[in-house]
């Protein structure tokens, strides 16, 4: 038996367990059932599934089956001849197809709780089918338990999810970008905030994508923060963080519309975020940064996209991930690496942001270096009271002002003013 399992008996994979069971017991067709309160679900299957109306994580099925009786215990694990069986005489309906018997076990999750059923169906009487079968089954559902408690997990998170998409639960914190040659506040950018049980929201965003709920709940992050948008002065924005997907839907539909206050946004895409195709993302936003929408390339030097985003997207700002930020005082690679960014950033006409400033030595090396604005704690901690943003917006943004040599260079304010459609290339 244990050859079966390649030499283990551990986390075997639950389509390689119904794989074993439709092999082993050479029946019609084998699955994985969820029991859940709206119905039965198919998690996972092998044989003819199509024959038998085993859709796989369709819509929950609220007929009581073979394996909601099995696990209420209203019948036996094995029915060598489930045509001669008053109790199965609704099998056939519920699966499109002459059942002749059937055998299954109950699965549990590691704390006891039910999950569902392990079953098979056969369309014929298979009289060889026994104990010994029965226990199979219960070894392989032994090895489900982790697999089962990772899917309960992922169904739970998924629900979760929803539920704070349709309740709209979330808060937006914003945090001052400051211009480093006057410390006027340029503009803020608006962070996602979610409740517990959720964590960073970066995470919860990508589990979001994951379930096919990312561009609600981003559409719901971007509705909730455009309500700032009144207190923003003359010439001040709103930096919002998009992922690229989502900028193209979203950009689609602000094509449709019309009156939008572009010139007060700036949207940020993440360096970490891969761009499937360009081409439709410039179709979209040619016309909208025309109409004065800007683009940053977020958290630059963080991951493998950075060159890539920034030669791509042609950005009105660059923004150095705070990993090269922090320390470059104190490092002279850093500092190098940071002055490629504003080398090339010049070139295009565009503004270098540095992200996480925390320590004023960093700051001030940052102004010497020429970069344009900063933003992080040193200049202002993300918040989610409202009235920390009008100070913000109609004084200095800093919290502590170190003092700074002047800058050796930076781009000239007539091209740093203008999005960057208007731009020479």
């Amino acid at each position: 038996m244990n050859e079966l399992f390649g030499g283990e008996l551990g986390r075997v994979g639950l389509e390689r367990v119904v794989e074993l069971a439709h092999r082993h017991l050479g029946l019609d067709v084998t699955y994985i059932v969820q029991l859940t309160s709206a119905g039965e679900v198919y998690r996972a299957a092998a044989g003819h599934v199509a024959s038998f109306n085993v859709i796989l994580d369709g819509e929950p099925v609220a007929t009581t089956t073979y394996c909601r009786r099995l696990v209420d215990g209203d019948i036996p694990n094995v029915i060598v001849d489930a045509a001669a069986d008053e109790r199965l005489a609704d099998l056939a309906k519920t699966h499109g197809a002459q059942i002749g018997a059937v055998i299954g076990v109950p699965l549990r999750l590691s704390d006891g709780r039910l999950f569902g059923a392990l079953c098979g169906l056969s369309r014929t009487p298979r009289p060889q089918l026994d104990q010994r079968d029965v226990q199979f089954m219960s070894m392989l559902s032994e090895s489900s338990i982790n697999d089962l408690d990772e899917l309960h997990s992922q169904d739970a998170l998924r629900s979760d999810i929803l539920r704070l998409v349709e309740l709209e639960d979330l808060k937006v914190a914003y945090q001052p970008i400051v211009a480093l040659n006057n410390d006027e506040c340029l503009g803020i950018e608006a962070l996602a905030r979610f409740p517990e049980p959720f964590t960073r929201p970066d995470t919860t965003l990508a589990d979001a994508e994951r379930f096919g709920l990312g561009l609600e709940l981003e559409r719901l992050v971007i509705r909730q923060a455009w309500k700032i948008l009144p207190v923003l002065g003359p010439g001040q924005f709103l930096a919002l963080n998009v992922s690229p997907d989502a900028l193209v839907e979203l950009a689609r539909r602000a094509n449709q519309r019309k009156n939008l206050p572009l010139s007060q946004l700036v949207v940020e895409v993440t360096e970490h975020s891969v761009v499937d195709c360009y081409e439709a993302l410039h179709h979209e936003l040619a016309p909208l940064r025309e109409q004065g929408l800007r683009i940053a390339v977020d958290d630059a030097g963080a991951g493998y996209a950075s060159l890539r985003h920034v030669l791509e997207l042609r950005p009105d700002f660059i923004k150095v991930d705070r990993w090269l930020i922090h320390g470059i005082a104190r490092d002279h690679a850093r500092r190098v690496a940071v002055g490629a960014f504003l080398s090339l950033a010049l070139d295009l006409g565009a503004d270098v942001v540095a992200e996480g400033v925390e320590r004023p030595e960093d700051l001030r090396v940052a102004h010497e270096l020429g970069l344009h604005a900063a933003q992080g704690y040193l200049l202002g901690r993300p918040t989610t009271d409202l009235e920390a943003v009008p100070r913000w917006l109609s004084s200095p943004g800093r919290e502590k002002a170190p003092q700074r040599r002047p800058p050796k260079r930076s781009a000239p304010s007539s091209l740093r003013r203008q999005p960057a459609s208007a731009r020479p290339t």
